[in-house]
This record gives C-alpha cells, sequence and structure tokens, in this order.
C-alpha cells in the first residue's frame, strides 16, 4: 500500500519556466530544514548537522531543471537522516522503494558484515533461495561496504551505525525501475549473483486472510491493509466466524506500509473491556518531558461480542507503524502473547507538511510513541522472540505461536 503519487515525466515545455524559477526550489530547501529543526522529534537521535545539511541540497535544488531532478535532491536531503519513517508523498521510477514497504531484505551489520536478518515470504529474493543469515558481499558488482559508504549520509556530526544499515537496507530494496543486483554468501559458503526485478505489490489482495488450525485454532492475517477502512467490516465478519475457537492468531506481518487509528482501534476493541489504553505519545519541545507532557491513547471496547479466548499476535521486519501500535498495546494490555522478530522500528507518529513552493508534501514524525512500560515503540522487543537463523521450520513464526495456545498460554 504506497501512499505515494507517482510523479509522472515533465514536459519540455515545463522544463523553462522551472529553471528560471530556481531559487524557488532553493527557497523550499530552507523551509524544509525549519520545519525539521521545529518538529521532527527524532533529530536529537539523527546526528546531523542541519547548516551542514542545508549547504549540500540548496545548491542542488537550484540546479535542479524540472520536477524530477527536484524530487531527486528531497530524496537525498531526507535519506540523510536515515529514518524509514521520513518520506515524499511523490515518487518517480528512480525513486527508491520505501522500506519495508517495498523490501525484500531485512539486513544490517554485524561484525563487520552485512547480515540479512529476515527475507520477506514470498518474494523474488525468497525464490532464488536467500535465507535470514546470508550475508550480502556486493551491491551492484561493489563490495558491500563501499556501495553503502557511497550513498551513506553527507551531513553526519558524529558517527552513526544505524545510518549505514539504513542505507544498506534501501540499496538492497532497489529502485521502482531499477533490477536488483547483488551477490550473497550462503551459511555454507557458497557464493550467489542474484539479479532480480524491482518488488512489485500484490494488486489482487483482500483486507485479511482467514484461515483454520486444526479445531482449536483460527487464524486471522491482516494483509496491509491497516488504512483501508473496509478492513474493519472484513475483521468483524471473520471474527464472527471463529467466536467460538479457544485460540486465535492474530497475523501482523504483512503490515508494512502502517495505517491509522480510525481502522486500527475497532480492531483492538474487540478484544478488550471497558476504554484501556494501548500506547503513549509525546511531543518533544522546549521544557516539555515524558512523564508530564504525553498522554495515553485509549481504546473503546466494541461489540457486538468482545473475542475472550487465548490471542497471540505475529510480528516481523514487515509489521509496521500502525502494526506495531497494535502489537505494543495488545501487550500493554495484556491481553496478547507477542511472537516474532523485532518489528520494522519505524519512528513515531507521523505529520504531512507541503512545501510552500513546489508543493510537494512530506511526512516525517512530530510524535514520540511508547509502550505503557515507558518502551519507545521501535525498541520493543517481542517476549517470544524468534530466531530465524536457528530455525528449521517452514514458518518458525507461526509454528511458534500454535505452540503456545496448545500449551494453553494466555
Amino acid at each position: 500500500m504506497d501512499r505515494r503519487k507517482f510523479l509522472i515525466g515533465a514536459s519540455a515545455a515545463a522544463l523553462a519556466p522551472f529553471a528560471a524559477r530556481a531559487a524557488i526550489p532553493a527557497n523550499d530547501i530552507d523551509w524544509l530544514v525549519d520545519q525539521l529543526a521545529a518538529h521532527y522529534a527524532y533529530l536529537p537521535d539523527r546526528h546531523i548537522d542541519l547548516a551542514k545539511l542545508r549547504a549540500l541540497y540548496r545548491p542542488q535544488a537550484q540546479a535542479a531543471r524540472d520536477d524530477h531532478a527536484m524530487l531527486g535532491v528531497l530524496e537525498r536531503l531526507l535519506a540523510e537522516l536515515h529514518d524509514h519513517h521520513i518520506e515524499l508523498t511523490t515518487n518517480n521510477q528512480d525513486s527508491p522503494q520505501l522500506v519495508p514497504t517495498g523490501a525484500e531484505a531485512w539486513a544490517s551489520f554485524q561484525d563487520g558484515r552485512a547480515v540479512i536478518e529476515a527475507v520477506r515470504p514470498g518474494s523474488s529474493l525468497e525464490r532464488a533461495g536467500a535465507k535470514a543469515g546470508d550475508v550480502v558481499t556486493t551491491i551492484a558488482g561493489i563490495p558491500v561496504r563501499e556501495a553503502v559508504a557511497s550513498s551513506a549520509p553527507r551531513a553526519l556530526s558524529a558517527p552513526d551505525p544505524s545510518a549505514d544499515d539504513y542505507t544498506l537496507r534501501v540499496l538492497l530494496a532497489g529502485t521502482h525501475r531499477a533490477r536488483r543486483v547483488f551477490a550473497i554468501q550462503h551459511a555454507s559458503g557458497a557464493l550467489q549473483q542474484l539479479d532480480l526485478p524491482p518488488h512489485q505489490p500484490d494488486p489482487h489482495v483482500l483486507p485479511l486472510t482467514l484461515s483454520r488450525i486444526g479445531s482449536d485454532i483460527a487464524c486471522i492475517r491482516v494483509e496491509n491493509s491497516l488504512g483501508d477502512s473496509a478492513l474493519v467490516r472484513a475483521f468483524d465478519d471473520a471474527l464472527a466466524d471463529v467466536r467460538s475457537v479457544p485460540g486465535l492468531i492474530l497475523d501482523l506481518r504483512n503490515t508494512p506500509s502502517g495505517g491509522n487509528t480510525d481502522v486500527a482501534e475497532p480492531i483492538l476493541g474487540r478484544f478488550v473491556r471497558g476504554r484501556p489504553g494501548y500506547q503513549r505519545v509525546f511531543q518533544p519541545g522546549p521544557g516539555r518531558t515524558l512523564a508530564r507532557d504525553s498522554y495515553v491513547r485509549w481504546v473503546r471496547e466494541r461489540g457486538p461480542f468482545q473475542f475472550t479466548g487465548s490471542l497471540v499476535v505475529l510480528c516481523s521486519r514487515w509489521t509496521g507503524s500502525m502494526g506495531e501500535g497494535m502489537t505494543i498495546g495488545l501487550d500493554a494490555m495484556k491481553r496478547a502473547t507477542i511472537v516474532g522478530t523485532r518489528m520494522a522500528g519505524l519512528c513515531g507518529a507521523t505529520e504531512r507538511f507541503a512545501l510552500p513552493n513546489t508543493d510537494i508534501g512530506v511526512q516525517f514524525p512530530t510524535e514520540r510513541l511508547y509502550h505503557l512500560d515507558g518502551t519507545p515503540r521501535e525498541k520493543f522487543v517481542p517476549p517470544v522472540l524468534v530466531d530465524l537463523e536457528r530455525e528449521t521450520s517452514e514458518d518458525p513464526i507461526l509454528t511458534h505461536g500454535i505452540a503456545i495456545l496448545r500449551k494453553g498460554r494466555p
């Protein structure tokens, strides 16, 4: 569910007026940097020199000859913040895929090696034979460290390993047009060259799927539809079909694009009584503190009935944003056992801004989000943490979830 608008080719007639107004896109750079300074909730964590950021990208905006060139400047500027929850609301075929929405591998540097932690189920990368634990050795024929260094942020005020991890994942995700060419080394030591098409979402997926696992367990899997109001009705219908099962699995492993509270909170309301809180919200600012100035988002119970059986929630690196909020909420309300890997770790709640001259939209986090126990949402670790490198079953996260329900744990 890519919420960005696709930017079509600019006509030759449009180029001259854009070039004649070179100061206007440059002014948008100044405006954007000012908004980040004033409103970006995670700026202190990013180690970015804003003066250097402005100095790097203002001349590039002045030199941009059309909307496509300006889009590339903005994409490079925002990548400096190495935050997967920052995005433009416009893209083109040369734009980087969003992570995790358009990513097929989740990777990070471990002991100097670029390790694939997880492979997206059903993806072309999985079909090619890649597995968790494989090591990326080259990207587009370039040693992986060199490839990452050439695309890494240039406005850092201090070294930040998370910036390298971010850049690695973006390079592996590729763009909307170009093939992804990289090499991996398997645990056996064998090297494999990969040449894969750009990731394409399945346009025919339903809001959810419902399945039964024997007579005692049902599984409702949300299919990247937490921003689709039709999901609430579909969820209600599915829950009515399985209301009598003693164990239910809520599979949130395919929610990389997040969603909104208008969809998520009614679903949470089918599992609770009363009006419990499920996550804490804090908007940083001068003199503001988490203890004094944050507030709790709550969810109201919703009928026609509440599911009261045992509940397991499955999560993965493709559980993003609102999916992460639902997961930590059900954990905080002590309503479910959470099983899986760490999630996408998307920071905070985003707000949309429109650049005043070029009118390109940008979304970035303006609020920090927390588990009720004070853990930042992006740092949450599932109580039942599954190590995909060590597991041998076809779907180890689901296997653990089933085992928990059949042992009778809440």
